[in-house]
């Protein structure tokens, strides 16, 4: 019988096969996305990452010690790696670091970064977990889905970027939080249709986000 995270993928399958073939996913992978779209996500990316550690630091505030372990290393992986990866990103694309500060987060990201920052907050570990994890999940997917398009793709910046998803580390990461959240299910069970509507809500935010960038999402007024 599959566990809590390959059901609740089920769930989503609609919204993550609208992600794998979502434009600029596509687009990325083949080397044709337009690079000031690629700025834009970079930007806000950024800005999602800091949010995505304050999530990660509530869910191991809470969780027992081997869910919280990996809650901090995750947490420490982004303030360290995932930032100095972005340092050396950033001139590349013809970007400070001020610039990306500068940066106010788009509607989306405000709105993703809100809903896991008050799940983390409000909720228990596994509410947490569930919330956290299309994110990771959806990345390796994309990846792996896509990794012959690479063989094609003539820019160096997207090959290098896309590489990261696709490393061993990765996947063991992704495999680590899924088989978590499986445990914490199996051990205290819970509100299915309530994770459910979080591990949606989440996928749906991550197709947005790919949407948001897309369009250069700015604020109407």
């Amino acid at each position: 019988m599959a566990g809590l995270s390959e059901r609740l993928r089920g769930e989503a399958s609609r919204i993550w096969d609208r992600i794998m073939e979502h434009p600029f996913v596509i687009g990325l992978y083949e080397g044709t996305l337009d690079l000031e779209r690629f700025r834009f996500y970079i930007v806000q990316d950024y800005n999602f990452l800091i949010e995505s550690m304050r999530a990660f630091s509530l869910l191991a505030s809470k969780a027992d010690p081997e869910t919280a372990r990996l809650a901090l290393e995750v947490a420490h992986g982004d303030a360290t790696i995932e930032l100095d990866n972005y340092k050396r990103l950033l001139p590349r694309l013809g970007l400070t670091m001020e610039d990306v500060l500068r940066a106010e987060p788009a509607p989306t990201n405000l709105a993703y970064t809100s809903f896991l920052v008050a799940t983390c907050a409000t909720r228990g570990p596994l509410e947490c977990l569930t919330a956290l994890l299309p994110c990771y999940w959806s990345y390796l997917e994309i990846a792996e889905h896509h990794k012959d398009k690479l063989e094609g793709n003539r820019v160096q910046l997207y090959r290098d970027w896309a590489s990261a998803y696709l490393t061993s580390e990765y996947r063991e990461l992704v495999e680590e939080m899924k088989s978590h959240a499986d445990r914490l299910w199996e051990e205290a069970g819970g509100n299915y249709e309530e994770l459910r509507r979080i591990f949606i809500t989440a996928s749906r935010y991550e197709y947005l986000f790919w949407d948001m960038a897309y369009k250069q999402e700015q604020w109407p007024i």
